[in-house]
Formats: C-alpha cells, structure tokens, sequence
C-alpha cells in the first residue's frame, strides 16, 4: 500500500496540511502516517499519549468534517510521537514506513523555531528521497492544472518514474515549462528537445511543452502559473539554496502566486550536458541529443573552422 508521511506541528495552519493529505490519501489511494516531534530533550510515557491523542483527535475530527463519511472511513492512520527535532528524526522515519510521498505545511515549526515559511521545508527536503509537497495555509481542492517547471537539459531522468508515481493522487493536466536566458537563445533546439524527451517518459497527459525566454525564471514561473490557473507547482532544484530562493521572503511576503499553491519538490542530481559555442553547433546537439547527450561528458563543441 501507499504511504504519505505527514508531519504535524500541532498548530493551526497544520489542519489544512491534514486536510489536503487526507484528499489525497483518498484519491491514491494511500495510508497516513502522522508524525510528530515534540520539542525537548526527553519525553515522558504519560506525554506520548498525550500528544497521540492530539494526533487521533484531530485526524478523526478532519476526516469526516473534510470528506464524505464514507470516503473518511476508507483511511488508514499510524501515528508517531517521538521526543526532539524533525530534522534528527525525519530520514529514518521516512525510511521506516517506506514514505512514497512526504506533506508539510509552508509554515511547519521545527525545534520550536519559527522561521521564514519555506525554510523548514527545504531542510527536510534535502534528508528524504521522496518527493516533498509543500502546502501553504488555508483549504483548497486537488489540482486539475499543474505545471512542472526544470531545467530540461540538466534534469536526472530516474526521477521521473518516482514523478510518474504520484500521477493517481494528482491526476490533472500537466504543463513542461523550459525557462532560458536571452544569451542562451541558440539553445532553443537543445531544450526543446531535452523537454520533449521528459514529457515522452511521464504518464501524465502533457497539454503543452513550452519554451519561455525570462531572465528572472522564478518570477517568470510565478507568473505563468498565475496566468493559466495552476493548483500545483513542480520544480526539480538542484540544491538546498535553489529551493530556498522559491520560499524567498520577498516572495511569502508579496504573496506570489507560487507561494499560495502547493509545491512538489524533486530531489535531483544534475547530469552533465554539452555546452555549444554557437547556434550551429546547438542545433546539431539537438539533432543527436536523443542518442548522446545522456552519456557524453561535459565538454565544449568546438568551433567551426
């Protein structure tokens, strides 16, 4: 069966974290593990029931307040209570129940510390293996627009069978967006083809491929997601840093659009590419990409004579 790990930090913005799994956990569908970490150095019999009743408390109130009975009834919940930081507990716990999806709040406290939203979450993201879906504060529905935003050409393909899993919880319309930067405009075939290629492997039905020139492709991605309505934003970061600057505070305190969404995180290891030196030669790369740009080291074509 599915797991969808869901840590709890017992506050209010963590019913709608809840409240979202248990859509999903409906859909997929999937168990529930709830876990939560109880800030102190020790932690005593008495307290761990204490705060597991919290836990069944609150999945039994949102489960039939959120959901038909009969839906409510078809989840599973474990629940787990553990003494110290998310942080020191999150890799074996996720490991333990074989997590195929882990959901936390934009606005998650750890360790008791309130930090900017995002900044738990990007800690967390770097300890699992599976994919992350951030939730933001308030009730929403499962998303019937999503948009997946990487960089194509550097994109590790193996983690593209782990996306194509979630693809029952979260069956909608799917767009690949390719940022580029207009000194990279002779890439245009490279890329094109590098998105092609991973809708090719994906199992959701791709409504669109597209190719947008902006130099700001975070502020470019918040923008196109608010033009065609997505409900879900997917983004593959390369490092800790990459996904921090999508939880950035200018963009949680001006309330971008894709800090009011949920976002799937993708760990991913970037895979060596060919850089070309000119038009040309990026066409031709993009021509044999199919048979040589998985294997072939990184290395500058040379240019014409």
């Amino acid at each position: 069966m599915k797991t969808i790990l869901v840590p709890i930090d017992l506050t209010a913005s963590a019913e709608a974290t809840l409240a979202f799994a248990n859509k999903l956990a409906v859909r997929w569908p999937a168990e529930i593990v709830l876990l939560y970490c109880h800030f102190g150095a020790t932690l005593t019999d008495a307290d761990a029931l204490a705060q597991e009743h919290r836990l069944r408390s609150l999945a039994e109130r949102l489960r039939y307040q959120q959901l038909t009975r009969q839906d409510g009834r078809r989840i599973l919940y474990r629940y787990r209570v553990l003494a110290g930081c998310l942080h020191d507990h999150i890799r074996d716990e996720a490991a333990q129940c074989a997590a195929d999806l882990l959901v936390m709040g934009l606005e998650h406290i750890d360790c008791g510390r309130v930090e900017t939203p995002g900044n738990h979450a990007a800690s967390i993201t770097e300890l699992v293996t599976c994919p992350v879906l951030v939730v933001p504060p308030g009730r929403r529905s499962l998303p019937t627009r999503m948009v997946f935003s990487a960089n194509f050409n550097t994109l590790d393909l193996n983690t593209l069978p782990r996306l194509s899993a979630l693809q029952a919880a979260f069956p909608a319309q799917l767009d690949l967006v390719q940022f580029y930067a207009p000194a990279d405009r002779g890439l245009r075939l490279v890329l094109k083809k590098a998105a092609e290629k991973a809708a090719s492997q994906l199992t959701w039905p791709v409504a669109s491929t597209q190719l947008l020139e902006d130099d700001e492709p975070l502020e470019g991605i918040s923008e196109f997601c608010a033009r065609t309505q997505a409900q879900l934003l997917i983004i593959a970061p390369v490092s800790k840093d990459q996904l921090l600057r999508y939880f950035d505070v200018c963009y949680t305190k001006t309330r971008a659009y894709h800090t009011q969404i949920p976002v799937l995180v993708l760990q991913q290891t970037p895979r060596q590419t060919t850089v070309a030196c000119c038009e040309r030669c990026a066409e031709r790369m993009g021509l044999s990409a199919d048979n040589h740009s998985e294997t072939r080291p990184a290395n500058l074509v040379p240019a014409h004579s």
